[in-house]
């Protein structure tokens, strides 16, 4: 996060969940996160990130957990986008999609083969229009190689259930 910051022109990161609830696995979010209670939890945090920030690095994931927790998370990720825009900030993703941090490495090297990690990363970042942000539904169909407003995805690009958002804080 902080090699992203850098390359945005930001000196700090704030990191913020779109859910709450700890877990050891990603996979968990589908239980636990099937009430709202861990959804709304978190938004007292990400208010404070995005009220503090100038900008967005949107970094929660390629796929919804399933079940109760996919409407929830949806809810969660349409609301963010809500603020943000009423916050008017920027805001960047990773290639095609808020991908987690945890996969940028993989994503860059297949985006950019034989080009340092550093400099993929800043090809890689893409600042995106309100009006462009991706639905989260919209963001796992182009995560398995459908059409994206930056053209086809990735057909290869691997999907993470982790859900976390990253916002950057000047």
């Amino acid at each position: 996060m902080t090699l992203a910051a850098e390359l945005l022109g930001f000196d700090n990161v704030a990191v913020a969940n779109l859910f709450s609830v700890p877990s050891h696995r990603t996979g968990a979010i589908t239980e636990l996160g099937a009430a709202e209670d861990g959804w709304l939890a978190a938004r007292g945090s990400l208010e404070t990130c995005l009220g503090a920030g100038d900008g967005v690095l949107l970094a929660y994931g390629a796929t919804s957990p399933s079940g109760e927790a996919r409407v929830q998370f949806r809810q969660q990720v349409a609301w963010l986008h809500h603020r943000i825009a009423a916050e008017d900030l920027p805001i960047w993703h990773v290639g095609d999609g808020p991908r987690h941090p945890s996969r940028w490495q993989r994503w860059t090297y297949r985006a950019h083969p034989d080009v340092p990690f550093t400099e993929a990363l800043r090809d890689s970042l893409v600042l995106v229009q309100v009006d462009r942000v991706w639905p989260a539904t919209r963001f796992e169909r182009a995560s398995r190689g459908g059409e994206t407003p930056l053209g086809r995805a990735n057909s290869k690009a691997q999907r993470v259930e982790k859900v976390d958002v990253q916002a950057q804080v000047d």
